[in-house]
């Protein structure tokens, strides 16, 4: 590719995912790469206004290569540490795809310190 064909990055574009960077820099909490790539897909399927994303169980796997009850467990993970809240879906008794809403880390994520419900959590 020559410079004229070469293309400057621009996040602007909605080719792009917004992934906060204290959760990708984060070696204290998630201590398992599906964690934090799980948090980046939901990212990649979140509205840019609400942060809100509705992919699958199933479709999360696919884009994360891992099963689906790794999946379950990186999201469980994830709310425990209230980084995102899962709003369960259904119409008329059929299930729809969960809502997950993505959150500003807490204070206490970017401090190292700790969540009173973390320390009694395990995956």
């Amino acid at each position: 590719m020559n410079e004229r064909e070469r293309k400057v990055i621009d996040f602007q574009d909605h080719r792009f995912a917004r992934v906060t960077k204290q959760v990708l820099d984060d070696e204290t909490y998630l201590d398992k790469p599906v964690q934090k790539l799980v948090y980046a897909v939901l990212c990649m399927y979140a509205n840019n206004k609400t942060m809100k994303s509705h992919p699958s169980i199933p479709t999360l796997a696919k884009k994360c290569c891992c099963s689906e009850n790794s999946v379950r467990a990186a999201l469980a993970k994830l709310e425990s540490l209230e980084l995102i809240s899962v709003t369960r879906r259904k119409k008329g008794g059929v299930n729809f795809s969960n809502e997950y809403t993505l959150w500003v880390p807490p204070d206490w994520f970017f401090e190292g310190g700790s969540n009173n419900d973390f320390e009694s959590f395990t995956v």
